[in-house]
């Protein structure tokens, strides 16, 4: 692909277009596409894991994460002195939830500027808000020094080319051990800061924790029989059948989870890759017994009445009140999905269910989530003020068992969280205040996610057990660390029309044939354009 020279104009109404779908955060069917491009011709940083604490169960090369069952007892301290250089830090990050109180009326945010040894002045805005405010800031050079990107932001080579710092002198290749906790970050994850060759950002990751599974109430269950995961399509299906009492209010699904009937019909994830030609999913006739499966199970009552089109928060809400069994989510949402539960039954059970196969032979390949839910990116600077911003992530990136990263998520001690054995529990101001809470420092950055979930060891244990059994075996999306112009300025409305279309076959309005009209038109629309480019950047990134 050519390069476009942008005027900020031009670059603003790119941003504009792309709102629809920046910024989809951990939902399961959030497809940013990938990152950058042309990483064949730039080293990536070395990977260098921190070995100064001990998990309780390892991960490895596969992506499975170090699972903690407790907080280590005696956190390390990983640094001697703040990282801060005493100047004024601004940031421009999106926030999930309530907006926290401001530095004056903040203990968490105050004594995170002492430890960082600079003042971290953060714009908070509301992730659905975020893309037309961070369009407005871009015109007023209002984004500050540090600030969240979408991976999937139209025409975001351009834009890092322009306004961010390249990073490659401080981070490619052994350089990156002057910041052992960015070396902390899996390579697969920096792919996708590439672009144009040089590293532009910082990952945010999220690796495998973004993966969908199926999640089964497992008391439920029991009380009809079932103590056993489905084999096969066919024993899915004999269970939506068995579990579904209508009368009792009662449904197998809270949606008709399309990506999850799409694995078990063995379909690639997003696309796949034949010699350099890429080919979606939707394209292929096993999508098309994929939307008849998925058609059947609606057809039949399998699904909770509305689930279809339903917001994820009420499907959720069905699943931990009993009034679905089975709920498609990914490993990240484990605790909430237990916490909501226990709320409604006290004595409830929740299993991880290993995705049926066609064959039954072996469960279904898993869908692996993508490396990064976000991009960070430094302002250009001179280089002393840019090694002062790459030590601040750094400590911002500080693993699980570091003093630092117990701070980072809970806050003090007595003030935000209370210890319950070795493991922090939030209080209501720390609920309000902290990282764990809602103040989003990790879209700043974000090391790697391990598998912890305070007072639960049962749920670690159960998110590494399916981990260990899904995840060596999964399939990634190959559009990850690739980038796609056309995807960044179309996506979100060629994903709207495709979603739209979906439900329309789901719930009987078209037939499944109508699918194949479909399929042209969004090829016609950008599809084939999309497919050209990402066939462009796997060409690059592996020549």
């Amino acid at each position: 692909m050519a390069p476009v020279t942008l005027s900020r104009r031009s670059f603003l109404g790119g941003v504009a277009v792309v709102a629809a779908g920046a910024l989809t955060g951990c939902s399961p069917s959030s497809s940013a596409g990938g990152g950058g491009s042309g990483s064949a011709s730039v080293t990536l940083p070395k990977y260098i894991r921190y070995e100064g604490v001990t998990p309780d169960l390892p991960g490895d090369a596969s992506g499975i994460p170090d699972t903690f069952l407790r907080y280590p007892a005696k956190p390390v301290a990983a640094f001697s002195q703040p990282p801060g250089d005493g100047s004024e830090i601004r940031g421009s990050v999106p926030i999930g939830g309530p907006v926290p109180p401001s530095a004056g009326r903040n203990a968490y945010w105050q004594e995170l500027n002492t430890r960082l040894g600079s003042d971290l002045q953060l714009t908070m805005t509301p992730r659905a808000d975020f893309p037309q405010r961070f369009a407005t800031a871009v015109a007023g050079d209002g984004l500050g020094d540090l600030y969240t990107l979408d991976m999937g932001m139209a025409h975001l080579p351009d834009f890092l080319r322009a306004q961010c710092q390249d990073l490659t002198e401080h981070l490619a290749g052994d350089a990156i051990a002057d910041y052992p906790f960015l070396a902390n970050i899996a390579t697969e994850s920096w792919r996708g800061t590439v672009f144009g060759g040089g590293i532009y950002a910082v990952p945010i990751t999220r690796g495998v924790q973004s993966s969908a599974l199926l999640y089964a109430r497992g008391d439920l269950l029991a009380k009809h029989g079932i103590t056993d995961d489905p084999r096969t399509v066919d024993d899915f299906l004999a269970l939506c059948a068995e579990v579904t009492r209508p009368r009792a209010n009662t449904w197998a699904l809270s949606s008709a989870p399309m990506p999850m009937l799409q694995q078990m019909l063995g379909l690639p994830n997003n696309w796949q890759v034949e010699g350099g030609t890429f080919t979606h999913v939707l394209e292929l006739d096993g999508h098309r017994e994929a939307l008849e499966l998925g058609r059947r199970l609606v057809d039949e009552g399998y699904v909770v009445p509305d689930g279809v089109t339903a917001e994820g928060v009420d499907q959720k809400t069905w699943f931990a009140s009993g009034a679905a069994l089975l709920h498609a989510d990914t490993y990240s949402a484990a605790p909430g999905l237990h916490q909501q539960s226990e709320a409604s039954a006290p004595d409830y059970t929740i299993r991880m269910v290993r995705t049926p196969s066609q064959d039954g032979k072996a469960p279904a390949a898993l869908w692996l989530g993508p490396p990064n839910n976000t991009l960070s990116a430094i302002k250009k600077g001179d280089p002393e003020r840019v090694r002062t911003l790459l030590s601040v992530l750094n400590w911002l990136a500080a693993p699980l068992g570091t003093e630092e990263h117990l701070f980072r998520k809970f806050g003090v001690e007595g003030v935000h969280y209370e210890l319950d054995g070795t493991d922090p529990v939030l209080t209501a101001l720390g609920k309000s205040e902290t990282s764990e809470g809602f103040f989003p420092v990790e879209y700043l950055v974000d090391g790697p996610r391990s598998n912890y979930f305070p007072g639960r060891p049962d749920v670690a244990k159960d998110v590494h057990a399916h981990m260990a059994d899904m995840v060596p075996g999964g399939v990634a999306d190959p559009t990850v660390g690739l980038y796609s112009d056309t995807q960044g300025t179309k996506g979100g409305q060629l994903g709207t029309a495709l979603s739209d279309a979906t439900n329309a076959i789901l719930l009987g309005r078209k037939p499944v044939s109508s699918w194949d009209a479909v399929v042209a038109k969004w090829r016609a629309d950008g599809g084939d354009k999309i497919r050209a480019e990402y066939e462009a950047a796997y060409a690059e990134a592996n020549g």
